[in-house]
């Protein structure tokens, strides 16, 4: 493995692990999340985490034989990761401190649209660029991005009760809520 490598797969693990010490800290109250410098810092490490990320796929030492039709696939994860990342911060009207519940729009057929969209980024970019090295190393990033929405929705449930309104916001999540099919009006 190359020296620019190794240094991309460092920055995107820096940038992993410095949003989950930030969500733990969140979590435990010992980080002010008002705080505009903090805020900067992991809005920061996150931009050269998803930088380094997409920088990887290049230069992974290894290439897999992906079928073209599989590798387009790839792209069009990334591009529909991009539409539900983008889509839900526009939504929300922001990334931090959302003071709002939201159910509406992407936030209606998926409760994460962000962090199904990461996670889009994450498999869709490693099969496009047939890089099985970064998409192993992605991986750690799918596994922190369903951490994190484990600890959002324990966040909503304090917040806003639950799990009923909030959580039932998908079709599928309201059949296992409701143990109705997600075809039936409720």
């Amino acid at each position: 493995m190359g020296a620019a490598y190794l240094v991309l797969v460092g920055l995107y693990l820096v940038g992993l692990l410095t949003r989950d010490v930030y969500e733990l800290l969140k979590k435990n109250g010992g980080v002010d999340t008002g705080d505009a410098r903090v805020f900067a810092a992991v809005f920061t490490s996150m931009c050269v985490m998803w930088v380094s990320w997409f920088a990887m796929g290049s230069l992974d030492p290894t290439r897999l034989p992906v079928p073209e039709v599989l590798r387009w696939a790839g792209l069009c994860a990334v591009i529909l990761g991009s539409v539900f990342a983008l889509g839900g911060v526009w939504q929300l009207r922001g990334v931090e401190n959302i003071d709002h519940l939201v159910t509406t729009g992407l936030f209606s057929p998926i409760r994460h649209p962000m962090y199904v969209g990461f996670i889009l980024w994450i498999l869709g970019w490693g099969i496009y660029q047939r890089a099985p090295v970064t998409l192993a190393v992605g991986l750690l990033g799918v596994a922190s991005i369903l951490w994190w929405r484990h600890l959002e929705d324990g966040e909503m449930q304090s917040r806003y009760g639950g799990p009923p309104e909030w959580a039932a916001t998908s079709p599928t999540q309201r059949a296992q809520s409701t143990g109705r099919g997600c075809c039936v009006p409720s």
